[in-house]
């Protein structure tokens, strides 16, 4: 007898068999991959944009996910504070035109990540089309209530107002964090007249001060004449009184004196025999006019008169 292989559909049994395993590992190749392309993670900071067929379904918080191969697709947005700048140009009151440098900090609210997605697409998108046009047009508004001075005296004013008006413009899908005024430029020309004007002030203040030291100078030479004068005039003054009092004493003694001359007429005799020294005079001078005639008069004893005749001429003429 011949032996005889047994068939499936006229297949020999051992190419059956291979056939089932190719089969098998195909089924679980293709579980793995659909295992493998089913899981995703989300970063920290971020949320998952779960989507299918292009539907957002779905928003995901950061972690090991699962989802549906070759049906959903997964983008991450971030949900942290970002930072978004720009250089404008404002018109101040004046009117000048100012280049302002402004940086806002913002960020997503985590309950509107699906709203603003399904508006925006993307947080690059929203800031192009939402925070560049309002905050360029609330910053050119705010400026113009200000002068060039104001906006350098009143910086913060400016920015606090500015933040305000700018959060009042954004929807409730993002939260305002921070706003801050980098630097505000200025022409060249205001900068010149300005840097002019503190070069005036100072030489005025430095003319000030040599005005008030040359007051001084001479507040102080006028003072030290004053005192001078005051000094002299209280010498003067001093000297007069000393005068006046030394005549109205000598006035008052010849008064005192010539009081008591009057009751006592006497007593000018008494001075004068007490001034006299008990001698008379032994020439004399006589004869008519133009002649030059002495009179001798020879005493005895203690200067006695004699009785001697005149004498004309000068041989025995003594001095008086």
């Amino acid at each position: 007898m011949r032996n005889s292989t047994p068939t499936i559909g006229g297949l020999p049994g051992g190419s059956s068999l291979k056939l089932g395993s190719v089969g098998v590992a195909v089924v679980a190749v293709l579980i793995l991959m659909t295992i493998w392309l089913g899981i995703y993670r989300i970063d920290a900071g971020h949320v998952g944009i779960v989507k299918r067929f292009g539907n957002v379904i779905d928003v995901v918080d950061p972690g090991l996910r699962f989802k549906f191969p070759w049906a959903d697709t997964v983008e991450e947005m971030e949900v942290r504070e970002r930072a978004f700048s720009m250089t404008l140009e404002a018109a101040s009151q004046d009117p000048l035109e100012i280049p302002i440098q402004v940086t806002i900090n913002w960020l997503v609210k985590r309950d509107h990540v699906k709203d603003l997605y399904v508006q925006f697409g993307s947080l690059d998108q929203f800031e192009k089309r939402i925070i560049l046009p309002r905050l360029n047009d609330t910053v050119k508004g705010v400026t113009s209530g200000y002068t060039v001075n104001d906006l350098l005296r009143k910086r913060v004013e400016f920015r606090d107002i500015s933040m305000a008006t700018f959060s009042k413009r954004m929807p409730d899908d993002v939260q305002i964090t921070g706003f801050s005024v980098v630097n505000i430029g200025f022409p060249p020309e205001y900068t010149k007249a300005i840097r002019d004007k503190q070069v005036a002030r100072e030489q005025s203040e430095t003319e000030k001060f040599v005005l008030e030291r040359q007051r001084l100078t001479s507040t102080q030479i006028t003072q030290s004449a004053e005192a001078q004068r005051d000094a002299d005039k209280a010498r003067a003054d001093g000297r007069a009184y000393e005068i006046k009092v030394q005549g109205e004493a000598q006035a008052e003694a010849v008064r005192v004196m010539g009081a008591a001359l009057a009751q006592n007429p006497l007593v000018v005799e008494y001075r004068k025999i007490e001034k006299w020294g008990g001698t008379f005079p032994t020439t004399f001078m006589g004869g008519d006019a133009g002649a030059n005639t002495l009179w001798s008069m020879p005493g005895s004893g203690a200067g006695a008169p004699s009785a001697a005749g005149p004498a004309r001429g000068a041989s025995n003429a003594q001095p008086r």
